[in-house]
């Protein structure tokens, strides 16, 4: 049994080595984005609990470490419970650094004990050579030393200023090597977190003590979550997002690989009608049969997936090393590689199910009669024009696997493509609400999130000549029982708040007072005169709202100050909405507003959302998915006309028997090959429009993930399906117009 699989693999050498490609790609994500994910979170555990820490406390509510903030005030007062012995703060955040969009930043007291875990391998400790230097003082892991290019003694430009290297670490951890330290001072500069923290690590006198500090600092500080270091990386959403990113595209890979594999399978099997026929008449039982196919399914699979572990197992280094994604160091593990070798085995057995299903049951005396389609061909010879809808239908089973596959991967093109745009529009509504022609950020922000600037900046903006009104505006997420909620804070005597229209109640007077949009109101099940608390903090809902805009319908209103407050931005906000006297001017407004404020960045409000970093990223991640899908897509697409072009071969012979040149048989296996990929395109388009219809059920924002079919992306789509007709089609076209008519004319 053995034998005869190996035999049916290596005899069709191209045909096996493009199903175990398409296999191995999908198997390859699987790894290396789950390592990526598994370093993360291992990452956020040795960031808490590395140190020694017995408690971490954060803000409650906090999504992430990187939003949370804890007045630092905390720390003394937790100091000074009994039982603990030191608390000392500490800062996360993400900065820009050249090359790389996305470099974390960790800012502790460099006399405490969460900084001793940090190593050096070269240089000095921070501080150390502070005396007759002005500039500010980093350390660099291992790790970021590489990928940046940098030594002690280089400087380091970030968001917010330049830093000189002063020493190199290494604490074992791919996620804190690849990161920077600075001075808990220098950090709530650099983030803009003045007299604030993101969490306390606290070091008891007695660890059997932990349960009873524990409830004292629950029961001191209500409005904070107090948690085991080694719980704590749990409770981080940013690590449940990027794994499930992860996972979401290593699915994509491993389906479209699935349909490869029953497609390869599927026409195995007719290829050996006959010899399965054989071998029923010579005894063999219908479970033999079946066993034999799926072998060789499985066998496929194991191929596949060993391979896809080799090549996931080697991309982790490469991607490691590279700036933009340093901060994903992999950390591969044994269950992981386990997770790919089974997901593999399970593909190849689930794709062969049907084929073997088929093959068992076929008669032997029908078996022994197939002729493959060839008889048939034969017989209407003269009238053969080598149309691609003829040879297309004379296997329709292939054709709709064939075309499934490609409208996947075009599906999550469009799906993805369409979302953004999506988004994107929704957002630019929001960005621009109230009228606004400029709209001011922090200059070098990864995302709206993290963009803070000063109230100060605000009021000298506002003194500018041309300045007709300036309203400031807070965001953040706060965590609910039912689902994370937007939260925007804006004064109340702005301008900007008069874009809320109410339809009951009335807008915002002062504290402590909440508006809320239409959807939000249903989701919490909250009326108009009710209480909600937001992070143990209680507002009461004064009025309701509609604006038309999802995302806004879909929040929290809140005075400034109270947005200030719950969002830890003290005398900050998150940007500035700017209504010009003459719009015509703005081009040099913004010039000198970016002039006189180097740390923010000014862009009209239609444009503001397009030079986004977050947009941007949403942009590279949609280029990432394209990519995959040509890849994954072209694989199969070959594989299809490679299987066509072996059953059509004594077709092809006698067609150059009679005359067709080598150009009329490469046009037309190249046009079976683009009218696949038309077909694949069109379906995938619908199957993008289903896609959208079923999310547009999901509560509050499902209507905010509207599809845009724009014309550039329907173009991007049949771009990609052509290119996917080209490329499937090349190798195959070019075997089949260089067959000779003997050679083919001999083929069995």
């Amino acid at each position: 049994m053995l034998t005869i699989v190996l035999k049916n693999l290596t005899g069709r050498k191209t045909r096996t080595l493009l199903t175990v490609l398409g296999i191995a790609i999908g198997v390859t994500m699987i790894v290396t984005l789950g390592a990526m994910g598994e370093g993360l979170r291992n990452g956020y555990l040795a960031m808490f609990s590395g140190s020694g820490a017995d408690l971490v406390i954060m803000q409650q509510g906090a999504y992430d470490v990187t939003n949370s903030s804890v007045d630092e005030a905390v720390i003394r007062q937790v100091a000074a419970i009994p039982d603990v012995r030191t608390a000392t703060g500490m800062i996360v955040g993400n900065v820009t650094a050249p090359g790389a969009p996305y470099f974390f930043v960790f800012g502790y007291d460099t006399k405490e004990f969460a900084v001793q875990r940090f190593k050096l391998v070269a240089g000095q400790p921070l501080g150390a050579a502070r005396q007759g230097s002005s500039s500010r003082e980093i350390l660099i892991g291992g790790q970021a030393a590489q990928s940046l290019k940098l030594q002690v003694g280089d400087m380091l430009p970030l968001t917010g200023g330049a830093f000189r290297v002063v020493g190199i670490y290494e604490t074992g951890s791919g996620f804190e090597d690849a990161a920077s330290v600075v001075s808990l001072a220098d950090a709530q500069q650099l983030l803009q977190k003045q007299r604030t923290v993101s969490a306390v690590q606290i070091k008891l006198r007695d660890p059997r003590q932990l349960p009873e500090v524990r409830a004292r600092i629950e029961r001191q500080f209500p409005r904070l979550s107090v948690s085991q270091s080694s719980q704590a990386a749990n409770q981080q959403q940013l690590v449940g997002l990027i794994q499930g990113l992860g996972w979401g595209m290593a699915l994509l890979a491993v389906i479209i690989g699935g349909v490869g594999m029953t497609n390869t399978v599927m026409m195995s099997v007719f290829e050996r009608t006959r010899e399965i026929g054989t071998l029923r008449a010579l005894g063999w039982s219908r479970r033999r049969v079946l066993v034999l196919v799926l072998g060789e399914s499985v066998a496929l699979g194991v191929i596949g997936g060993l391979l896809g572990c080799a090549a996931g197992a080697a991309l982790i280094g490469p991607l490691g090393q590279t700036p933009a994604l340093s901060f994903l160091q992999g950390r591969l593990t044994w269950p992981l590689l386990l997770q790919g070798m089974v997901t593999a085995v399970v593909l190849g057995a689930a794709g062969g199910v049907y084929p073997a299903r088929w093959a068992s049951h076929l008669l032997p005396v029908e078996a022994l009669r197939y002729e493959g389609g060839a008889a048939d061909s034969n017989a209407q010879l003269s009238n053969i024009k080598f149309e691609a809808a003829r040879s297309l239908l004379r296997r329709r089973g292939r054709t709709a696997l064939t075309v499934v596959g490609i409208a996947m991967g075009l599906a999550s093109v469009v799906t993805l493509g369409g979302l953004t745009d999506g988004f994107m529009a929704e957002y630019s509504k929001l960005i621009s609400a109230g009228g606004a022609d400029l709209t001011a950020r922090q200059a070098g922000a990864t995302s709206i999130g993290y963009s803070a600037i000063s109230e100060r900046v605000g009021r000298q903006m506002a003194t500018l000549p041309g300045v007709q009104s300036i309203s400031a505006a807070v965001m953040g997420i706060v965590a609910t029982d039912e689902l994370p909620l937007i939260v925007m804070g804006y004064d109340p005597q702005e301008e900007a708040v008069r874009h809320f229209k109410i339809i009951e109640g009335r807008t915002l007077s002062g504290s402590r007072e909440v508006i809320l949009g239409r959807a939000a109101a249903e989701l919490l099940k909250t009326q108009v005169g009710q209480v909600i608390r937001l992070r143990e903090v209680s507002f009461r809902v004064v009025g309701l709202f509609e604006t038309g805009v999802t995302w806004e319908e879909g929040s929290i209103i809140i005075s400034l100050r109270d947005a200030q407050e719950l969002l830890g931005k003290v005398r900050q906000v998150t940007m500035y909405q700017i209504k010009l006297s003459d719009p015509q001017q703005a081009d040099a407004l913004r010039a000198q507003i970016q002039a006189i404020f180097p740390d923010v960045t000014v862009a009209p409000s239609s444009e503001s959302v397009e030079t986004a970093p977050e947009m941007q990223s949403m942009r590279v991640m949609m280029w990432t998915v394209s990519v995959l899908a040509i890849i994954v897509g072209g694989i199969g697409m070959m594989n299809t006309m490679v299987m066509s072009v072996f059953e059509r071969t004594r077709e092809i012979g006698t067609l150059r028997a009679l005359g067709w040149r080598r150009r009329r048989v490469l046009f037309a296996v190249f046009q079976e090959s683009l009218v696949l990929g038309v077909l694949g395109v069109v379906c995938g388009i619908l199957a993008s429009m289903l896609l959208g219809a079923a999310m547009r059920q999901i509560p509050l924002f499902g209507s905010a993930l509207a599809i845009v079919l724009s014309p550039p992306l329907l173009m991007q789509a049949l771009v990609i399906a052509l290119g996917l007709g080209v490329v499937g089609g090349l190798y195959p076209a070019w075997r089949a117009a260089n067959l000779s008519p003997v050679e083919a004319l001999r083929y069995e």
